[in-house]
């Protein structure tokens, strides 16, 4: 680990080939955070449990507005992130939606 202890030169690194992990992403990066130590998480594919991305289908779209207008109407719910907003965001994204929000909410 370098002085600054990232545990790799940028935020997320895919590894495609002979690794049983598909990605490393490393926080710090995504955080700017100027802490000691690492926060990273190695992603292994599975054909089962939870999906990670919105499938992108008129019934899906259909559903989300649903719940997207019952949201509209209670005044301490917030929807932030991929699922939550049915979209697709990267990473760098995510956070800076999540921040953003967090922002408007506490002020």
């Amino acid at each position: 680990m370098s002085e600054t202890n990232k545990f790799q030169s940028l935020g997320a690194v895919s590894y495609p080939n002979e690794n049983a992990f598909t990605r490393i992403t490393g926080f710090k990066h995504l955080t700017m955070q100027e802490r000691s130590g690492a926060s990273i998480i190695f992603e292994y594919p599975e054909s089962s449990g939870d999906p990670y991305y919105p499938i992108p289908r008129t019934d899906n779209d259909e559903l989300y507005q649903k719940y997207r207008r019952l949201a509209d109407n209670e005044p301490r719910v917030s929807f932030v992130g991929r699922l939550a907003e049915y979209r697709y965001y990267n990473m760098d994204k995510v956070i800076a939606r999540g921040l953003h929000v967090a922002k408007l909410l506490l002020s």
